[in-house]
């Protein structure tokens, strides 16, 4: 899969720009030679002049190739997606219907699909404006990578893809140096981060709980959860106290293995080992009921009574007050977070002072639905293997006729892709 441009999906999205924030200076384009060099695009969608300027970020214009490689490579990695989690959780039929579904906003996913791709270019060619301020270059050994990587993309896609996507091997060239640039520039962005990190931010707690859930699993006619009866409440604090009479009764409490103890009374029953920030603000994905009577005991000891929180009944034993690798690593998440902060805000009041003006009509010779789409296909698929041609009438040409006459501001593009 193409380390490319943010996808839709949230998740996908910080993945990518994780990953992509990730890559060391001196591999960046070895990684992206690399991964353009396996991907193969196919699809259905009318052809467009790539050579138009679909949208300019200062002196610096867009053009409508880069942007529909960009957005086409993103509907790919889409698909690639959803149909890699249908297969992971075994749901049948087929991805290919996301496009149209409208989100709270009113838009389409394709809509707003554009809109981040737009968003995206805007911040690549902003990140580029400022490299000189940073000594952030592009390397004569960098640059023979990216001209290499996009000959071979071009050598991977037949002529008929590369016609749709309306992409050239410069417009290729153009993409890698610009996301080689943004990789390389977060590093000199944070550079003057606060690395000081309080204990009560990182120090952290390890315990070993075991919840019995007091959540009702029936639900009404309206579909609305029922809560347990007072009785079953009962139950299942009795269930409880049954794993903590075991592990009191062990010879070793401090290393009794709860979660073995658990399932002798009851087989649904487990353990787990989570820690938490020992202070400062209370941690929210552990109940903190849990957290106070934690803080109560030395290591190794269990709480002698059941704990009640706010969903469930606990069996609670104070593993260490002060565990060393998860407060490094609580550590390195604060700094991380702190960086990806000041990277985020920064960029986004480059974006303010330099918003992207789009050329409406060249844009919108680009759709995101249903009926164009672009899939990876595996290397021993056939180059025939596209959408319907009935399909390409879903495509309105009608509009790139002098379409490079009317400039518009994206407000989209306000908004941070991260």
């Amino acid at each position: 899969m193409l380390l490319v441009n943010k996808c839709t999906p949230g998740v996908h999205k910080r993945v990518t720009e994780e990953n992509m924030r990730k890559l060391n200076k001196t591999a960046a384009c070895g990684i992206l030679a690399a991964a353009l060099a396996a991907g193969t695009l196919s699809g259905c969608s009318k052809a467009i002049d790539g050579t138009k300027t679909v949208a300019t970020v200062g002196d610096e214009k867009v053009t409508l190739g880069l942007a529909s490689y960009m957005i086409r490579d993103q509907q790919a990695q889409t698909m690639s997606y959803y149909n890699m989690l249908m297969s992971q959780y075994g749901v049948s039929g087929s991805a290919s219907n996301v496009w149209d579904q409208k989100g709270d906003d009113g838009k389409t996913v394709g809509e707003s699909s554009k809109d981040g791709v737009m968003t995206t270019i805007n911040q690549l060619y902003v990140l580029k404006a400022h490299a000189a301020d940073y000594d952030v270059t592009i390397t004569d050994d960098e640059e023979k990578a990216i001209k290499e990587a996009a000959a071979e993309f071009i050598k991977d896609n037949d002529e008929k893809i590369l016609k749709k996507l309306a992409v050239s091997e410069d417009d290729i060239v153009t993409y890698l140096e610009l996301v080689t640039i943004r990789s390389k520039m977060h590093d000199p962005m944070t550079v003057d981060v606060d690395t000081e990190v309080s204990a009560n931010e990182k120090d952290q707690t390890r315990v070993t709980i075991v919840k019995v859930s007091t959540e009702g699993t029936e639900k009404d006619d309206d579909g609305n959860t029922i809560d347990l009866t007072d009785e079953e409440k009962a139950q299942k604090k009795d269930l409880a106290q049954q794993v903590l009479d075991k592990v009191k009764a062990s010879d070793d409490v401090a290393n009794a293995d709860m979660d073995a103890l658990a399932k002798e009374v009851d087989d649904s029953l487990s353990a787990t080992a989570p820690a938490f920030t020992t202070a400062g603000s209370t941690d929210d994905t552990l109940d903190e009921a849990v957290q106070d009577a934690a803080l109560e005991l030395k290591d190794g000891e269990v709480a002698d009574s059941v704990i009640e929180g706010d969903d469930g009944y606990y069996v609670v034993r104070l593993d260490k007050m002060l565990d060393e690798d998860a407060t490094e690593n609580k550590e390195k998440t604060v700094i991380s977070e702190r960086k990806s902060d000041l990277y985020d805000s920064t960029l986004e009041d480059w974006v303010k002072e330099e918003k992207i003006k789009v050329k409406d009509k060249v844009w919108d010779q680009i759709t995101v639905t249903d009926s164009v789409s672009f899939v990876y296909k595996s290397a021993d698929s056939s180059d025939d293997t596209e959408s319907s041609d009935a399909q390409d009438s879903t495509e309105d040409t009608s509009s790139q006729d002098n379409s490079e006459d009317t400039t518009t501001e994206d407000t989209a593009a306000e908004d941070s892709a991260e």
